[in-house]
């Protein structure tokens, strides 16, 4: 979510931003409709079989097989310059990270087309994730981060990645307050 609607900055970081998962392409052309995501291109790969799997980004134990959180960055020679890989579906990258690996390749800006899904958008977008649900999703997990974090030990493993685990809630609840000022 954060860095899908910061598209300006990547393409004027010289890049552009896809989001891989083992959803089939119809539910990408539902997200893409009811998020608005013009510009970031919605990747299908089920079973993860060919870029998921071959990279590293995919857990067969959950939920049947799905997609591990991650940011890669390739430079234009496709050499993988930036890695960050989460632990489960709820971990993501610190964006400030990506875009200070993004800025450190010194490429020009690009202005690519507005993505467009090969298959028809359906008509009936309720099952899709739905914008109002991305707030209390986060708060959530901001709000179980702080109580784990108050309830572990000082210095400790737990406290630290509990503290991590806040900060990505908070980034994304910052994000999508930002993304909301856009509608």
């Amino acid at each position: 979510m954060r860095l899908a609607t910061k598209y300006d900055d990547i393409h004027s970081a010289g890049a552009e931003f896809a989001a891989v998962s083992v959803d089939d392409d119809v539910r990408q052309a539902g997200m893409r409709a009811r998020w608005g995501l013009t510009h970031t291109q919605l990747v299908s790969d089920p079973g993860g079989e060919q870029l998921l799997q071959p990279l590293g980004l995919f857990d067969p134990e959950e939920r049947g097989g799905i997609a591990l959180p991650g940011m890669l960055l390739f430079d234009p020679d496709g050499n993988e310059v930036y890695r960050y890989q989460g632990r489960d579906f709820a971990d993501r990258t610190n964006d400030d990270d990506v875009f200070e690996a993004l800025g450190a390749l010194g490429l020009p800006a690009v202005s690519p087309e507005p993505w467009q899904p090969e298959v028809a958008v359906p008509d009936d977008l309720g099952r899709f994730f739905r914008p109002a649900d991305f707030g209390a999703y986060f708060r959530g997990n901001k709000f179980g981060a702080i109580a784990i974090g108050g309830r572990a030990e000082k210095g400790s493993d737990a406290r630290v990645l509990a503290r991590e685990h806040r900060l990505m809630a908070e980034s994304s609840l910052d994000a999508w307050d930002e993304w909301r000022q856009t509608l």
